[in-house]
C-alpha cells in the first residue's frame, strides 16, 4: 500500500480543520459584531493545530469509521484549546500582549470582549461536538464528557490554578508533574481518546490512546518550558523568558536543561512504542516527533 507522505498529510489535514473552524464560527457582520471579529481573530490566528490532528489521525488507526465527525471533533477542540489561549493570556492570568504573532485579543478587542469570545468558543466548541451527528450518539455523548472533564476543574482549569498558586514557592517533582499533567497533557490525551472514541476501533485500543496522549501531551509541555528558555521570540510569536521571571514550575526549573531534553526524548519514545499494536502510524509518530523538535 503507498502511504502518504507525512509532511503533506499534515499541511492538508491543517488546512481541512481551519477550512471547517472557518465554516464554524459566526461571520465577522454578524451581530455582536465586535465578539464574533474577537473569536475569529483568536481561532484563525496560524496554530499549529496539533490537538485537532492528534484527534483525527488517532481516529485512522482506530479504524476510521466516521471521518466527518473526526473532522468536527477536531475543531471542536481546536476551538476549546483556543478559548483557553485567550484567558491565559489575559493580564489577570499570564499577561501575554502577543500571540501567534498578533495582538493578544484582549489586546485588540480589550479584556472584557476577550473574556466573553473565550466563553463564546468553549460553549460553540461543545456544539460543535455534539453535532457529529454521523456517529453513533452514545460515542457522541462519551466523547462531550470526556472533553468536558479534561477542561474542567480536575484538569485543565484546575491545573491552571496550581501554576498560578505556585509561582515563587519552593520546586518539587510533584508540583511540576501535577500542572504539566493537568494543565497540558490531559486535552492532549482528550484529543486522542476522542478521535478513538469516534471511531468504534477495538475497545482495549481506544484505552491505550489516553497512556499514549498523556506521554505526549507531558512532552509537549516540557518542550514549551524548554522553548520559554532557549527559543527567538520573533520565531514563537510571543514574548520569552518570562517563567523564570515569575518564579513558575517548569521542568528546567526542576530537572535543569538536559535533564528536561532527557525526559521529553524519553516520553515521545514511550508514546511511539505505545502505537506498536495499531497499524499505519506513520502520520502519528511523525507528529510525535516533530512535537518534540518544534521551536514555536
Amino acid at each position: 500500500m503507498n502511504r502518504i507522505d507525512p509532511e503533506y498529510a499534515l499541511r492538508r489535514d491543517v488546512k481541512r480543520i481551519n477550512e471547517k473552524i472557518n465554516s464554524i464560527l459566526p461571520p465577522d457582520n454578524q451581530k455582536p459584531i465586535s465578539l464574533h471579529r474577537a473569536m475569529r481573530h483568536s481561532t484563525l490566528s496560524g496554530g499549529k493545530r496539533i490537538r485537532g490532528l492528534l484527534c483525527l489521525w488517532s481516529h485512522e488507526v482506530n479504524g476510521q469509521r466516521y471521518p466527518a465527525s473526526a473532522l468536527k471533533a477536531a475543531c471542536a477542540i481546536e476551538l476549546l484549546h483556543t478559548y483557553t489561549l485567550i484567558h491565559d493570556d489575559l493580564p489577570s492570568l499570564d499577561d501575554d500582549d502577543i500571540r501567534r504573532g498578533k495582538p493578544s485579543c484582549h489586546i485588540k478587542y480589550g479584556p472584557a470582549v476577550a473574556i466573553l469570545a473565550g466563553d463564546a468558543l468553549q460553549t460553540l466548541a461543545f456544539e460543535t461536538l455534539v453535532g457529529c451527528e454521523e456517529a453513533p450518539y452514545e460515542n457522541i455523548i462519551r466523547a462531550a464528557r470526556i472533553l468536558s472533564r479534561s477542561a474542567g476543574s480536575y484538569h485543565l482549569v484546575g491545573g491552571q490554578v496550581a501554576d498560578i498558586e505556585s509561582e515563587g514557592a519552593s520546586l518539587s517533582p510533584e508540583k511540576v508533574e501535577f500542572i504539566h499533567s493537568n494543565k497540558t497533557a490531559e486535552l492532549i490525551a482528550a484529543s486522542l481518546s476522542i478521535g478513538a472514541i469516534l471511531s468504534e476501533g477495538e475497545g482495549e485500543k481506544r484505552k491505550k490512546m489516553y497512556q499514549i496522549g498523556k506521554k505526549i501531551g507531558l512532552a509537549f509541555q516540557i518542550v514549551d518550558d524548554l522553548i520559554d528558555l532557549e527559543g527567538d521570540a520573533e520565531i514563537v510569536g510571543k514574548a520569552l523568558r518570562k517563567d523564570a521571571q515569575k518564579g513558575k514550575v517548569t521542568y528546567p526549573a526542576v530537572y535543569g536543561i538536559e535533564g528536561s531534553k532527557r525526559q521529553a526524548r524519553k516520553l515521545v519514545r514511550e508514546a511511539i512504542n505505545g502505537l506498536k499494536n495499531y497499524s499505519d502510524t506513520v502520520k502519528l509518530e511523525f507528529l510525535f516527533n516533530r512535537i518534540l523538535k518544534r521551536i514555536r
